[in-house]
């Protein structure tokens, strides 16, 4: 409580009505270092996505579904939840436009502000917009990240720095724009063909690109960069700037600057002088579709993911829980298994193992001081991930450890039934995720139940394990088509507050299926390749088609990992993968 009333007495001390701290860094990414993490030092909660609005005599929290009971759990008594999405809950936009008056003075510090959020309010309201930074109160507040940053292998990838350059400026030149200022830190990974370690179990590189006609800047922090990868970018055809410079840079701007708004954060909006095109990045698009290599790596990838998985789920049927056995303790064995694969980094996100209620909260993180002892009963939900250089992986099963009720059989089916019947559809191209997520949810709407969080996300290749610009959910202001060559998650969910948490996720490649007198149909191929835990199934709430969709990805997982299993794993892997 004590954070929130010291930032309160600045407010009244520079008159300013309401201050707003995002989750965001200077490149309005989706996970941020422990640098920018001031939302949750104020709030205590500690939730990956969230805005806090704190006012002279009030404060206020908003997050999405995923987090409401953590966030209930976490915030302290003087910070109201803002249940995003509920009924009578209104936006921050709304919120703000009904509590300012005219000449009011709203707070924020403009390099991490979105700079669409405040364009849009400063149209619709007579406020005065205050930038100022508010951290000096954050005491012993982590340095920023500055580690040193690589080039990833063309092996990996397929498509040199230069080819990616040409395919920008060619559409750059379709759209009328002479230079273009990306902030987005993916974005410009996959451009420059850069990683780094400026964020956890995201490769990326705090940085900022711009790239114009005749030439590409790449702003990096001195410490990020040596001689070397200046050289060998500059044979590219980038230079190499100071990380901070991008500021003056865009001052100087002439013609049209190509920029997403709703990317940049408002300092670097203030800076630009020039006429603006504000359009999506196109490198969202370029990326999302993964190349032949990619897509060989990847497949890869999978595979090495699949037998660690395997292995590890064979290790937890067989082994008897005691007292030291946590969900901490399981995601660390989790983790070992990973680490004995080839090309493997780092996870690609913070491994949410969840047992029994703890399950219940979406995106829950156990802590070495805060986790439940894990017994053999009950169900443990693991979603986890992997960085390899040849690949992102994601992938979430629930386990069952014991005797289950007749509650949690039908429910651990009913969302196996949503999960089989997304990795299965066959649809015509042209459709968005809009269009395909209710084939998702229908088995568990028909119970009258469903899950406050998104069917599907994009991800990466060796980036994030989040990537737009598809999705696949009830509600997208910008619907994005879904094409070959996408990797999307299908992770349908249900949730029983205290009591338990089920969720089942492969990750799916879009491909071509056939094409009729309708039209060209697609398809999903799924990457990932670990069995179904079957001592969950309630075999006879399956259809006769949902049976043979399960036999035949059980069958696929056989085949494809049984040689990379020692004799005992193998005989096991037979049984659990058997036709039901």
């Amino acid at each position: 409580m004590k954070e929130i009333i010291a930032l309160q007495e600045q407010l009244k001390k520079n008159n300013i009505a309401y201050y707003i701290v995002p989750t965001d860094d200077d490149h309005q990414s989706e996970m941020v270092g422990d640098y920018y993490q001031f939302r949750k030092y104020l709030s205590h909660f500690t939730g990956s996505a969230g805005t806090l609005l704190v006012g002279q005599e009030d404060a206020y929290l908003w997050t999405d579904g995923r987090y409401f009971i953590q966030a209930e759990q976490e915030l302290p008594e003087n910070v109201k939840l803002m249940k995003m999405r509920q009924p009578n809950v209104p936006t921050i936009h709304d919120f703000l436009v009904s509590h300012l008056r005219t000449g009011d003075r709203l707070g924020f510090d403009g390099q991490v502000m979105n700079a669409s959020f405040l364009i849009d309010l400063e149209e619709e309201m007579n406020i005065e917009l205050v930038d100022t930074d508010m951290t000096f109160i954050w005491e012993n507040r982590p340095e920023r990240s500055h580690e040193k940053a690589f080039y990833y292998d063309d092996a990996y990838h397929g498509t040199d720095v230069k080819e990616k350059l040409s395919l920008l400026r060619d559409y750059m030149a379709n759209v009328g724009a002479t230079s273009h200022l990306i902030a987005s830190l993916d974005d410009i990974c996959w451009l420059f063909n850069i990683r780094g370690h400026d964020i956890a179990c995201s490769p990326v590189v705090l940085s900022f690109a711009l790239i114009e006609d005749d030439q590409a800047t790449l702003y990096l922090q001195r410490e990020a960069y040596d001689d070397d990868m200046e050289t060998f970018y500059n044979a590219k055809g980038v230079t190499i700037k100071d990380y901070d410079e991008i500021y003056h840079d865009v001052s100087l701007l002439e013609g049209q600057l190509l920029v997403d708004l709703s990317a940049i954060n408002y300092k670097l909006y203030a800076s630009i002088s020039c006429e603006m095109y504000d359009s999506e990045n196109p490198t969202q698009y370029f990326k999302c579709i993964k190349n032949d290599t990619e897509i060989k790596n990847t497949t890869h990838a999978h595979i090495k993911d699949g037998v660690a998985v395997t292995q590890f789920m064979y290790w937890l049927k067989h082994h008897k829980m005691t007292d030291e056995d946590t969900e901490v303790s399981i995601a660390d064995k989790l983790e070992s298994f990973r680490k004995k694969q080839s090309l493997y980094l780092e996870p690609s996100f913070d491994t949410i193992c969840a047992y029994k209620e703890n399950g219940a909260i979406i995106h829950y993180h156990a802590t070495s001081d805060h986790c439940a002892r894990v017994y053999n009963k009950g169900m443990l939900m693991i979603d986890s991930g992997g960085q390899y250089l040849d690949g992102t992986t994601d992938i979430t099963r629930t386990f069952v450890l014991g005797e289950l009720s007749e509650d949690e059989r039908r429910d651990f089916t009913l969302v196996l039934k949503c999960f089989l019947n997304l990795m299965n559809l066959k649809f015509p191209h042209g459709m968005t995720g809009i269009n395909i997520d209710t084939v998702a949810r229908a088995p568990l709407w028909e119970y009258g139940m469903d899950f406050r969080h998104g069917t599907g996300h994009g991800v990466g290749h060796f980036l994030n394990v989040h990537e737009g610009p598809q999705g696949i959910r009830p509600y997208d202001e910008e619907p994005t088509t879904i094409e070959p060559g996408m990797i999307t998650s299908d992770e349908p969910g249900y949730y029983k507050p205290d009591a338990y948490g089920i969720r089942h996720e492969n990750l799916l490649l879009c491909v071509k299926d056939e094409e009729t007198e309708y039209g060209q149909f697609l398809s999903f191929k799924p990457l990932t390749l670990v069995p179904i835990d079957l001592d969950g199934v309630d075999i006879s709430l399956l259809s006769p088609k949902q049976r043979t969709w399960l036999n035949d990805y059980h069958k696929k997982v056989y085949d494809t990992l049984h040689s990379f299993l020692n004799e005992d794993e193998r005989a096991w892997l037979k049984e659990a993968t058997k036709a039901i």
